[in-house]
């Protein structure tokens, strides 16, 4: 059995995602897991390696302060695991893939036929961000788009419309949509915007709701453990850098624009797409295209194959079982994020079309239950 020390600065929300992944893969392997912060102790790291005595160790931080000595863990094999600073020579790293991250946005954002794109980073210093935004620019210029980085949220005003803006992440995206207000401008008619990271708290409940990139944080954790694992082993030359891809694009209204040359059909289906998860029926829909109840339904059938009930009702629950896949999403508030008027309804709702509850359907698929 072999001991393997998982060390972080600091145990927040997203790290502790990581580290349950490190356990099970761990466990699967026939280790034990020793975590440490050592933010938070008077132990420095050459302690705890002396205390510990690991095998191997994670080492999980997206930035250091000048006073930490990283030296002790030269004679442990270590995997860095998102970290924004070079690995020690020979230690493996795993890190988000900023191209494919940067990529997705590109994608949603072109579809939009921006006159102009632009990045938008608080943190323009971080390595992952310059990734991002290097990406972002080379996709845009392939596509002949001008191309510019904000500097501040505010020079959105600046920009040639319809824009389109790549935030780096959520909070730089709150940041902007700050800005926007200030400018007068609104999203989507003059910019959309795609963000990266997920955060339903803020996504969901932003004016408009933001489109952003969901990071598979848990697969960070099997790889960081997998890399481990080829290091123990002697095996280091495949494992010298792991980029782990994103889980995709969860598509709301910031990123999504009909346009004029489009069907009827495909802007009711974009409509659908970015506002299903919000309290809207049927009437709502042929009131924001300008179009009568039948013509939307007529449509919409005759292209698509199904009602507008049965597309909006797809929609909310493709958004629960993406929700019930996530071990850290309660199941409650589920209803509120997916449309429902209530938790009851939705698993009433939820019963019939899968024949058991949600908790039954997430502990078939494997995943804990969080009450």
């Amino acid at each position: 059995m072999k001991n393997i020390l998982f060390l972080s600065r600091e145990i927040n929300r997203r790290c502790a995602i990581k580290l349950d992944a490190v356990y099970t893969a761990a466990k699967a392997r026939g280790w034990t897991v020793h975590e440490a912060e050592f933010g938070w102790t008077a132990l420095d790291i050459a302690d705890i390696v002396a205390s510990l005595k690991p095998d191997g160790a994670i080492f999980e931080g997206a930035h250091l302060v000048e006073s930490v000595d990283l030296r002790p863990l030269n004679r442990v094999p270590t995997v860095y695991l998102d970290t924004d600073f070079p690995a020690p020579r020979g230690m493996p790293t795993v890190r988000s893939d900023a191209a494919a991250i940067a990529d997705l946005a590109a994608d949603e954002l072109i579809a939009s036929k921006p006159a102009e794109a632009a990045f938008f980073s608080l943190m323009p210093g971080k390595r992952w961000s310059r990734l991002r935004a290097a990406r972002f620019r080379a996709r845009m210029r392939k596509e002949g788009i001008p191309f510019r980085v904000l500097d501040r949220a505010e020079d959105l005003a600046a920009l040639r419309r319809p824009a389109a803006v790549f935030a780096v992440n959520d909070i730089s995206a709150a940041e902007l949509l700050r800005g926007a207000a200030n400018c007068g401008l609104d999203c989507p008619r003059d910019f959309t915007l795609v963000s990266v990271d997920n955060e339903t708290l803020f996504c969901e409940n932003a004016s408009p709701k933001v489109s952003s990139i969901e990071q598979n944080i848990a697969r960070a954790g099997v790889a960081a453990v997998e890399a481990l694992d080829s290091l123990l082993r002697g095996r280091t030359g495949r494992h010298k850098q792991v980029l782990v891809p994103p889980k995709g694009l969860v598509r709301r209204a910031s990123s999504v624009r009909p346009l004029a040359h489009t069907t009827t059909a495909q802007r009711v289906a974009a409509f659908i797409d970015a506002h299903a998860l919000e309290a809207i029926g049927i009437a709502d829909i042929a009131a924001a295209l300008g179009c009568s109840r039948r013509t939307v339904e007529t449509h919409y059938r005759a292209m698509y194959g199904q009602s507008l009930g049965e597309a909006i009702l797809a929609r909310r629950f493709a958004e629960v079982e993406r929700l019930l896949a996530s071990p850290d999403q309660a199941l409650e508030p589920i209803a509120n994020l997916c449309g429902w008027k209530s938790p009851a309804h939705l698993m009433r709702s939820f019963k019939r079309r899968y024949g058991m509850t949600m908790s039954k359907w997430r502990k078939v698929r494997g995943q804990p239950i969080t009450a």
